[in-house]
């Protein structure tokens, strides 16, 4: 399934101004909107944030003090995620193997989602952090707490439906944006576990909204009946592959 051009590589100034990676191709065709794998692919490509800056600064000069992130339009206001760079292998592949899609296949994720959800369920740590970061989304949040509720409840009903929960969950496994937020939320975890500072761009949640969370988080509820899982709306499009070669930068746009 193609995905949608939402997503922007932005440059914040650090004195104030942005500066959007554009590219015009020699079919005329401009583009300042990607899909979250196409840029994936071109971040990743670099190790790190001062590379990326070099390597774009040798043809679009203007990369100077400042920092990217990559934005997108969601619930009418700016959201922002941060970048992946090479060390970040397995998300390099998917992307690579699922370039301008929003979703993978079963087979991509079959033994992932396993593994994945041993460590959730096994490290309460770990997923408070990607909670309260907003490294998921409520849909994947929903998904894998009726999973979980049905998976360790006695009653007969809820063993009866839950492969109906597991198959939801799996869905929400499928999104291509689901894994790489889990990547990078268990990335940031592992470092912050070393005492390495992460500087992310994710909205931080407010005192009541964290405590609730908390709270939710630490008190297991009893399946009463199954709950009729949510609707998602599925991405689609269609657009042209990302090839940085040869491209040139659209002039008339604003630098800052």
């Amino acid at each position: 399934m193609a995905g949608r051009d939402r997503y922007k590589l932005v440059y914040h100034y650090k004195d104030g101004g942005t500066k959007t990676f554009e590219l015009d191709y020699e079919d005329k065709t401009h583009r300042k909107a990607f899909t979250l794998t196409e840029l994936d692919m071109l971040t990743t490509n670099f190790p790190n944030e001062k590379e990326l800056e070099k390597a774009l600064n040798l043809v679009f000069p203007g990369y100077e003090n400042g920092y990217f992130v990559i934005e997108y339009k969601s619930g009418g206001t700016i959201s922002s995620m941060e970048l992946v760079f090479s060390d970040m292998t397995f998300i390099k592949e998917l992307a690579s193997k699922n370039l301008r899609n929003s979703t993978v296949s079963k087979a991509d994720i079959n033994i992932y989602m396993k593994q994945m959800l041993n460590k959730l369920e096994k490290d309460d740590e770990f997923l408070k952090y990607i909670y309260t970061h907003r490294y998921i989304n409520e849909y994947f949040r929903n998904a894998f707490s009726n999973y979980l509720m049905l998976k360790h409840s006695d009653e007969k009903e809820a063993q009866s439906v839950l492969w109906q929960a597991e198959a939801t969950l799996r869905r929400e496994f499928m999104r291509y944006k689901t894994i790489r937020g889990l990547e990078v939320g268990r990335k940031n975890y592992e470092l912050e576990k070393q005492n390495i500072y992460v500087n992310n761009d994710h909205r931080g949640l407010t005192v009541m909204e964290k405590a609730k969370l908390e709270y939710e988080l630490n008190h297991s509820k009893k399946v009463k009946k199954r709950n009729k899982p949510k609707k998602n709306d599925v991405i689609d499009g269609q657009l042209p592959l990302f090839d940085p070669e040869p491209y040139t930068e659209n002039k008339k746009g604003k630098t800052r």
